[in-house]
């Protein structure tokens, strides 16, 4: 039996590397591919697929987003997430949103298929050098926050400015503006720096990658 997978990262190179060793296995079948959140829905939404492999840093919707959307539209399809990013609030965060397995990319040669097949046969898989004790006791808040002011949340995380943001999102400047100050009103917050904090703590959004 094979099982068919949507590999979502924004690194063509890592993309290209999985399906290598997809195809060398044999067990998995390559059916779909995206490099954003976005192109992540349409391709579940266009699939039949059993599972995603799912890159948690992505530009303007994050990989955490992408989860909490894809229990809507694909409940059936699996998570598994294959991230550089060992915090616990995000491995808290990314199973609480209904990821069934977390490994992290430096640990992927000894641990991918077996969380491939772990996470395939229903159970959840999380990489051996993560705490689970400590990710167990760990006290993620559900921000009351709408899609889009996750979506603007995430950019304001990368740097954008309102300007950037109202363009981005086909909104007006004066919504983006009401959107951050609700934000920071829900997240208790005073400024833009407490608000970024915040959400890193929170696990709402995850920063761009370092270069």
């Amino acid at each position: 039996m094979s099982f068919k997978i949507i590999l979502v990262d924004d690194h063509n190179i890592v993309r290209r590397g999985l399906a290598a060793l997809l195809r060398n296995n044999g067990k998995y079948v390559l059916v779909g591919e995206a490099s954003n959140g976005e192109e992540a829905l349409i391709r579940a939404k266009d699939s039949d697929a059993d599972l995603m492999i799912l890159d948690l840093s992505m530009p303007r919707m994050n990989g955490l987003e992408t989860i909490r959307r894809l229990n809507k539209i694909a409940p059936r399809l699996k998570v598994l997430v294959l991230s550089m990013y060992d915090d616990e609030q995000f491995v808290a965060q990314a199973l609480r949103d209904g990821a069934r397995g977390y490994i992290l990319k430096h640990a992927m040669d000894e641990e991918f298929f077996q969380a491939l097949d772990t996470v395939v046969s229903g159970k959840i898989y999380v990489s051996a050098e993560i705490d689970m004790d400590k990710i167990d006791a760990q006290n993620v808040v559900n921000a009351e926050l709408t899609e889009r002011e996750r979506e603007v949340l995430q950019l304001i995380a990368e740097g954008k400015t309102t300007q950037n943001i109202a363009e981005q999102l086909s909104i007006s400047p004066h919504t983006a503006t009401r959107h951050r100050a609700n934000l920071m009103q829900k997240l208790c917050v005073h400024n833009q720096a407490e608000l970024i904090r915040a959400a890193v703590k929170l696990g709402l959004v995850i920063l761009p990658k370092s270069t």
